[in-house]
């Protein structure tokens, strides 16, 4: 009769290498940017589905304006403006 007390199968696997742990890592770093792309991508084109934002003359201006032009706009805005407010000696 065999014995029935359970042996313990002695494995060859002695764990990963500091290799793999890296290239393991790389991997695991590469999905979550291809997930992040993806879900950069998915609300672009929600947003460019809504009527009010999609295709709106106003949305387009401001898509193609840097921000360089926008600090232009403001200051010359701002000289506008300014003389309304001056106090008169």
């Amino acid at each position: 009769m065999k014995d029935k007390t359970l042996q313990a199968k002695t494995s060859s696997w002695t764990g990963y290498t500091l290799e793999e742990l890296r290239y393991e890592k790389v991997v695991a770093l590469a999905r979550i940017q291809i997930e992040k792309a993806k879900l950069l991508d998915m609300a672009e084109s929600t947003r460019d589905s809504l009527p009010i934002v999609g295709n709106s003359s106003a949305s387009t201006l401001f898509k193609s304006i840097s921000r360089f032009e926008y600090i232009i706009l403001a200051i010359k805005l701002f000289r506008k403006i300014r003389p309304l407010f001056k106090k008169k000696k």
